[in-house]
């Protein structure tokens, strides 16, 4: 396939020299992007001495024939061969677990990525499991995540938000990541707040790159299509991102508001339990609506609201490896970094932390970019970490989808500080 990336970073010929001038390279990262970037490497000739990654269960295993060593080792390099960082989620993280370790000799992947010319079925050889759009679609968000560090103290510029519409669910899955099933009475959210905290952010920030519009289940929310349609009026996002489970397929004069090239419909297939996926897939096919119905089996067991002891060093471990720790949530007009953060606090489960929560009417513009400047790019770990899981690679699976009868009874945890 051939890629040419939409955003331009200035230092990647410089970068691709300085690279080839060392004998060898250590990968950070054995992900689809990771076995990407091997094969990038293996195409410029540049061979890698092995691979390291943060998911303990690939440590002293072999990827492709290269070892996988724990991160620690690292610093046994002295600085004197290059790591590639390869990972699209986690790279902010892995900069400053190196630089804890005195290691400086670090380049992201951009200069790899920016212009591609790979062969789908090589790929796919290397256990590269996206689709040729899906690689398209995750280069392209990692290259804008990449910019968006390098231009943090002139621009901002996140990756997503979630603009959750309500907290009712058409399902009642045990283990929702987003701790829908600890909700014993669960509301929409208010249309004109709605509209405002839309507002606000959207005039605050400079670029997002992917607004997902979820719940629960956002298909519930009756005024869905005058969210969208408001949505519309803002041209500094990417990508408008409709989370859903595939148990509603709208009227058909509510979908018609979603044909714009900028939407696209995530679908979790739970099989039986998205009783109208066909209906809905058939629906996006006739009006050209862009979509992915992925068939869901298992979960990792993040869905978990509990108390923990651990130490600061654990906490920034756990946040740091998160899928979700630039994932900015609005939330009845609040601003949180993660869902998890959002509605264990929503849910009253966990204290409210006011320096990591941000009341979006309360600040001018000024004020809120800063705030939000902070949150996003200087953010270490949330005291919300204390009473998560986790929702990274080193978590536990469950089975995707369980239903229940009842939602799930919590105490308050008080967090220390």
């Amino acid at each position: 396939m051939l890629y040419n990336s939409p955003f331009r970073h200035v230092d990647t010929k410089e970068n691709l020299q300085k690279v080839k001038a060392y004998n060898n390279v250590i990968v950070f990262g054995t992900g689809n992007l990771g076995n990407i970037v091997i094969a990038a490497l293996k195409k410029e000739g540049i061979n890698v001495l092995f691979l390291t990654d943060n998911n303990r269960s690939k440590w002293n295993t072999e990827i492709h024939g290269y070892k996988v060593v724990p991160p620690k080792e690292l610093k046994k390099t002295n600085n004197e061969t290059p790591i590639i960082l390869a990972s699209d989620l986690t790279f902010p993280y892995m900069h400053r677990q190196l630089k804890e370790m005195g290691l400086t000799n670090v380049f992201d992947a951009d200069f790899l990525l920016e212009k591609l010319d790979l062969e789908i079925d090589d790929l796919h050889k290397m256990g590269v499991y996206w689709s040729k759009v899906k690689i398209k679609q995750k280069i392209d968000l990692y290259l804008y995540d990449i910019n968006s560090q390098k231009n943090k103290n002139s621009e901002l510029n996140v990756r997503c938000v979630d603009l959750v519409l309500t907290e009712k669910c058409s399902l009642k899955c045990a283990g929702c990541s987003n701790l829908m099933q600890y909700y014993a009475k669960p509301v929409d959210e208010d249309f004109d707040q709605c509209i405002k905290s839309i507002d606000t952010f959207m005039n605050t920030i400079d670029y997002v790159y992917e607004i997902r519009v979820l719940g629960g289940e956002p298909l519930m929310y009756k005024r869905i299509d005058e969210v969208i349609k408001h949505l519309y009026k803002y041209e500094n996002y990417g990508k408008l991102q409709i989370n859903t489970n595939g148990t509603i397929c709208p009227k058909p004069e509510k979908m018609e508001v979603f044909k714009n090239d900028k939407v696209f419909f995530d679908i979790s297939d739970y099989g039986e339990k998205s009783r109208n996926l066909d209906k809905l897939v058939s629906e996006l096919k006739r009006l050209g609506i862009r979509y992915n119905a992925a068939r869901s089996l298992e979960w990792q067991d993040c869905g978990r609201i509990i108390e923990t002891n651990r130490k600061e060093e654990h906490n920034k471990e756990v946040f740091g490896n998160c899928c979700e720790n630039q994932g900015l949530t609005i939330l009845h007009g609040k601003l949180y970094l993660c869902p998890f953060q959002a509605n264990a606090t929503n849910l009253k489960a966990i204290p409210y932390f006011t320096k990591e929560i941000i009341e979006l009417e309360n600040h001018n513009r000024d004020e809120l970019r800063d705030l939000i400047h902070d949150l996003y790019f200087k953010t270490e770990y949330l005291e919300a970490c204390k009473s998560c899981n986790g929702r990274d690679h080193n978590v536990a699976k469950i089975e995707a989808a369980v239903q229940m009868k009842t939602p799930v009874k919590y105490d308050f945890i008080n967090i220390k500080i």
